[in-house]
């Protein structure tokens, strides 16, 4: 048994197998043959005695301290006769009405929160939004009798002459609800689904992606936290940082991995299964450390089907876990997988990568004769596209974490 510190564990090299290194007391770290090294504890289920596993965060992305801590309170449930992975009871209604503020004492509270992580610009954009179509109409109405009729009728006005400026006021209004509802000021947000009751204040869905903010503040964080279907999450964060289509991600396969690279087979790919097509040709992706962080171990599909179905995940589960949550969409407009892979597209587009290089990542099909004469795979220029893209998602990461820690 080996105390665990941060230079031990960047030591530690994968080896063919996936092999374990423990600390003590059931406290461990698996180290896969992917590179990822998972902490764990290792304990009895109170209920049966059975060996059981606990997941308790991949290396780096969650740290030793953290990691420790986590055991800690994990071990300290087990020693209660506790099963720490067992779900926790459901709590008793609170017996005391949400606080009654004001739709003006909201807003004012909404804006110094999003200060905190919000560029400037955003803002200003969102309180100048909101002081002009929402305050007049409800400044002094108190935040819990605002309904979804009255929030129709107020998007439904401004979209009839300035469908853009609607579109952006129900994005603040929204997530200034939601800040609300998180904080029990609201037992629900007047503002979900109202997109899809006046579609002129809803964008085209095949121009959807996710800003920055929206990446910051609500996906990344959903998506990174513990618990919840890993399944689904993981591969929802494969989309974003390769840029590969939600079909491809889905059934990626183990065999289909090298070290550092993941090589989809043409049979599997849109654009090369083309009736007639001459001359298929694979697709090769360069995996950086942040996507093999979210490699689920596997000697066969990295993210299989749940419970006892066989094969891969479906896109339909990908999809459906993002609708079905609640609020719906995590509370931002309408996004689907697929909008994941938009966004990397542009989001490359926005730091500067070439657009050759970045289609060349999304492996979308040439047209005219570039597709008979531009046979050169851009190895080289997908794994820089792909490196500067994964470095642009760890700073919003380290962002994201520094928000929490500062709440």
């Amino acid at each position: 048994m080996t105390k665990f510190t941060d230079r031990y564990i960047q030591s530690l090299k994968s080896r063919e197998r996936d092999y374990r290194v423990r600390e003590g007391h059931g406290f461990a770290i698996r180290i896969l043959p992917s590179g990822l090294k998972r902490f764990e504890f290792i304990y009895r289920s109170p209920t049966d005695g059975q060996r059981r596993i606990m997941h308790l965060g991949n290396y780096p992305l969650v740290s030793l301290s953290e990691a420790r801590e986590r055991y800690l309170n994990a071990a300290s449930t087990a020693a209660k006769s506790i099963d720490p992975q067992a779900p926790p009871p459901v709590p008793p209604p609170a017996p005391t009405e949400p606080e009654i503020t004001n739709v003006s004492d909201l807003k004012s509270k909404y804006i110094q929160h999003i200060k905190t992580h919000l560029v400037e610009r955003s803002v200003k954009h969102q309180d100048e939004r909101l002081e002009k179509h929402l305050i007049p109409a409800w400044g002094d109405s108190p935040t819990t009798s605002i309904r979804r009729r009255d929030a129709i009728e107020l998007i439904e006005k401004i979209a009839t002459t300035k469908p853009g400026a609607a579109r952006n006021v129900l994005l603040a209004a929204r997530a200034m609800f939601t800040y609300a509802l998180r904080r029990e000021m609201v037992e629900y947000n007047p503002f979900s689904e109202v997109g899809l009751a006046v579609p002129a204040a809803t964008a085209n869905d095949r121009d959807r992606t996710l800003s920055d903010d929206e990446l910051r503040t609500v996906v990344l964080p959903y998506l990174l936290a513990s618990g919840g279907n890993t399944i689904l999450k993981n591969a929802l964060l494969m989309i974003l940082v390769t840029g590969q289509r939600p079909g491809e991600v889905s059934g990626m396969h183990r065999n289909e991995i090298n070290e550092d690279w993941w090589t989809i087979p043409w049979q599997r790919i849109k654009t090369e299964c083309r009736k007639g097509k001459k001359n298929p040709q694979d697709h090769r992706i360069f995996l950086t450390s942040l996507a093999k962080s979210f490699l689920l171990p596997s000697d066969d599909y990295i993210f299989p089907a749940s419970r006892k179905a066989e094969g891969p995940v479906s896109t339909n589960s990908l999809a459906h876990h993002i609708q079905f949550q609640k609020p719906s969409y995590l509370g931002l407009p309408r996004w689907t997988p697929h909008d994941l892979r938009r966004t990397a597209r542009t989001g490359m587009a926005a730091i500067g990568v070439q657009e050759r290089h970045a289609e060349a990542v999304l492996n979308h099909a040439q047209e005219g004769m570039k597709k008979i004469y531009d046979r050169h795979h851009y190895d080289r220029e997908k794994k820089s596209a792909l490196t500067r893209w994964s470095k642009h998602l760890e700073k919003l990461i380290r962002e994201m974490t520094q928000q929490q820690t500062d709440e």
